[in-house]
């Protein structure tokens, strides 16, 4: 029986765990992954927790799901009244967690509808999940949320993963998905190299040895595909921009998570990460289409006396605010001028009108693939798609935010305090470890091409309509770029 073993370190960086792996600290994942195994993947914007598992999982990004971000508010469905239509006010990091399958199109499979012979660890996405095959659900809301105020207990969540995960080797499944959560709290707190995070790591690979092991003595080593992934990286946080408190500095009303009531708001902030934000202009007032940039520069937008895009590109922790320009263009600003992206994933152009917001240093018109083959010196990896792709969702504000390193979105309510923080487009956030038990590519993958990979390994037909725009041929001794 072919297997899959995913284990998803959540927010571990590629370069703290090839570090370690050189210096000789991870012996067991450099047992699984050899020589070829180590590489590494594009992950999802915004880059970060929910959300960025939905490509293991489903295959697809976030704009293609319609699930733009781990908060977000639908337009057409919020008409002011706070308490009453609450639930298109959505935020995954609460109550409304369990929303997250009922989100997903209905036309999107899950890998547990498509391999019914598998179980979750930790998973807060379990559509199609056979009953008693969603593991350690109680342990994963307990210490999410014990540990979330006391960081320090986030190991404890790692065990109670790692004892689910033993014990599913020894059973007849052909997947398993283990999410460890340690790592990403602990670089929240102190930061994304810090010693809580290596022991996190020290501690995984302990309990990798012990799958090697036990899938030896069951005869089941060379059959069972071994991933370790992330679904975003981290990069430490000097400075805090609260969104929401800067417009109503500036005389605009904000709703923001997880105050909600804000009387007669003239602007909505999701933030998520804490490096990505979605804005929607005139909450309450429900529209089922976005407003484009020019309609968002104009005073009547926010009822001000000013062009917000021009001012919240202008602010030194920004990186850059990305808007609608019209049908099929989406147009990006910076304190380094306007550029517009246009085009499909065949052939996507980003053209520099009055600057160059992405950082490119000239014009260019590439295909989907060859924007990430960029990734390894592009300051924002693989942007044009990803922007793309969170316009492609309906439920995305009118702007969407993206900080600078080092910067965040948010600062009230977050507690404790942010040391690090993900979410954005910088290389830092969305780059990812990729080893595995099988040769990896050594150019561009994106960690869409994950789910894809997995199920050829397992033998099971790949849906259409992937957001993979590259095929891993795990067991095949090549990999192979799609058409």
């Amino acid at each position: 029986m072919k297997r899959v073993i995913l284990l998803l370190v959540d927010g571990l960086r590629p370069d703290v765990a090839e570090r370690m792996l050189a210096a000789g600290e991870l012996p067991n994942l450099a047992r699984m992954a050899g020589r070829r195994g180590v590489g590494r993947a594009v992950t999802t914007f915004p880059s970060t927790t929910n959300v960025a598992y939905l490509p293991f999982l489903t295959g697809c990004a976030p704009g293609r799901l319609n699930v733009p971000a781990i908060r977000w508010m639908d337009r057409a469905g919020y008409g002011g009244r706070w308490w009453r239509e609450r639930n298109s006010l959505r935020s995954y990091c609460g109550y409304q967690a369990g929303l997250l399958d009922d989100d997903l199109p209905a036309d999107v499979r899950t890998i547990w509808e498509l391999v019914p012979e598998s179980a979750g660890i930790f998973t807060p996405i379990t559509r199609g999940l056979l009953p008693g095959r969603n593991l350690a659900t109680r342990a994963r809301k307990f210490w999410g949320t014990v540990a979330h105020y006391l960081p320090r207990l986030n190991r404890f969540g790692d065990r109670a993963v790692a004892r689910r995960l033993l014990e599913a080797v020894e059973q007849p499944l052909r997947f398993v998905f283990a999410q460890f959560p340690a790592v990403d709290g602990y670089t929240h707190v102190h930061g994304p190299d810090g010693p809580e995070v290596r022991g996190a790591m020290r501690f995984i690979d302990q309990t990798a040895g012990e799958v090697l092991a036990a899938l030896t003595r069951r005869g089941e080593r060379d059959e069972t595909l071994l991933v370790m992934v992330s679904d975003h990286g981290a990069a430490r946080v000097h400075t805090h921009i609260d969104l929401a408190e800067w417009f109503r500095d500036r005389g605009v009303p904000a709703l923001s998570h997880p105050v909600m009531w804000e009387r007669q708001p003239r602007v909505a902030v999701a933030v998520s990460g804490n490096g990505h934000a979605t804005i929607y202009a005139r909450p309450g007032v429900p529209r089922a289409e976005r407003w484009p940039l020019e309609t968002l520069r104009q005073p009547h937008a926010f009822g001000t006396t000013d062009d917000m895009v021009a001012a919240l590109a202008s602010l030194e922790g920004v990186a850059f605010v990305a808007g609608e320009a019209g049908p099929g263009r989406v147009g990006v600003v910076s304190a380094d001028g306007y550029a517009e992206i246009s085009g499909s994933r065949g052939r996507i152009r980003y053209c520099r009108c009055s600057g160059d917001p992405l950082l490119l240093g000239a014009d260019r018109s590439a295909s989907s693939q060859d924007w990430l083959a960029a990734y390894a010196t592009d300051p924002y990896p693989d942007a044009a798609v990803q922007l793309q792709d969170q316009f492609a969702a309906s439920r995305t504000g009118d702007l969407v935010v993206a900080a600078r390193e080092g910067w965040d979105l948010r600062r009230r309510f977050e507690f404790p305090e942010h040391r690090a923080g993900h979410g954005s487009l910088v290389r830092s956030h969305m780059l990812v470890p990729l080893w595995s038990s099988e040769p990896v590519p050594t150019t561009g993958i994106r960690s869409t091409d994950v789910f894809p990979a997995m199920l050829h390994w397992l033998g099971e037909a790949i849906p259409a309509g992937l957001c993979a725009s590259g095929s891993w041929l795990p067991g095949a001794g090549r990999m192979a770029v799609a058409a």
